[in-house]
């Protein structure tokens, strides 16, 4: 058994919606395999996984669809989605394949909580390690356009250093605060906040190079992440790292960097418990310590955010990346 066929064996049964919601089993696998390296482990947490959730199996009838845009945004259409890439992949390369999607539909970068950049990623990850991954993939993609929904992108431009204090600017403004504050769902709060002209003004994207962007956005997702512990938060890590994860299959990279900066920082202003305060983040365990304690939790959300983080940072050298890992650990003592 590898990591190929322990994600294909259940993926391959089961559909990406949960209840309406998200069928984290294959991210979850790949993250604590690649904290681990330990397949016998990784079988462990899937048997687990599928004893204490209630996934969605593919349903076996479902309408056959003939092109991609008749399923965009319609997960009742995964299924019928996925038949048809599964034909097109045939005759494309699949690397080419999700260079086009990507391309064709990049303002759904966030849609699902991040979560179908997330699982493409993951999914592509592996396949440049195994090509027995390349179902995952399909199914990753199906996942992506049924899942879909439009996110924005801001114009103004500041520099990275200034990405505080334009944000708090942000948190103050009454009228995004009303709507932070408001009693509707997520998505009812972003299709405000897109829809805000106040925000369309205020709202901003990070000037200079990839580091530049990343770092930035970074200095207002990880305290917002380390002083909540808010999955909204979470997720708005765990998406940049994939988006950085896809970073060749983009045409205009610098844009797509700006795309997922403006829906991280709508996204946060959704949450009423905002808070971007500075702590002191030195802590003495290493990445190592720290992946092998996060290995040890039974919660995907700790496993993705471990492996994310930990990627990101030996990237872009974000230390408090591993502070946030930390501080995420130890709130599951």
């Amino acid at each position: 058994m590898n990591i190929a066929r322990i994600i294909n064996e259940n993926a391959q049964k089961y559909s990406p919606y949960n209840n309406g919601l998200v069928n984290h089993l294959p991210m979850g696998q790949f993250a604590l395999y690649k904290l681990t390296n330990n397949i016998e482990k990784t079988e462990e947490y899937t048997k687990n996984y599928l004893k204490k959730s209630n996934i969605d199996k593919v349903k076996e009838e479902y309408k056959k669809v003939n092109t991609i845009e008749e399923c965009l945004g319609k997960r009742d259409l995964y299924e019928g989605c996925l038949e048809l890439i599964r034909e097109i992949s045939k005759n494309e390369d699949i690397e080419e394949l999700v260079s086009f999607l990507l391309n064709k539909y990049p303002l759904g970068l966030s849609s699902g909580l991040f979560h179908t950049t997330i699982r493409l990623a993951y999914a592509i990850e592996g396949y440049k390690e195994d090509s027995e991954i390349k179902s995952e993939v399909e199914r990753a993609l199906s996942y992506y356009i049924t899942a879909y929904r439009k996110g924005g992108l801001f114009k103004r431009k500041i520099e990275k250093e200034n990405s505080l204090e334009e944000m708090y600017k942000l948190m103050q403004d009454e009228k995004l605060k009303e709507i932070r504050n408001s009693d509707i769902s997520l998505g009812q709060k972003l299709k405000k906040l897109y829809n805000s002209e106040k925000l369309l003004r205020q709202g901003f994207i990070i000037e200079g190079s990839e580091k530049d962007k990343v770092d930035g956005i970074l200095k207002v997702l990880i305290p917002a992440f380390y002083n909540t512990n808010n999955i909204v938060m979470l997720h708005c890590i765990t998406g940049l790292q994939a988006v950085v994860t896809l970073k060749e299959y983009f045409k205009d990279y610098e844009m797509i960097l700006d795309i997922f900066t403006t829906t991280a920082i709508a996204h946060l202003l959704t949450q009423g418990d905002l808070d971007i305060r500075i702590e002191d983040t030195k802590i003495n365990q290493s990445w190592e310590e720290i992946k092998k304690s996060a290995s040890k939790s039974t919660n995907v959300h700790t496993l993705k955010f471990a492996y994310s983080a930990n990627k990101l940072d030996n990237i872009f050298d974000e230390k408090d990346l591993k502070y946030a890992t930390y501080k995420r650990i130890e709130l599951e003592k």
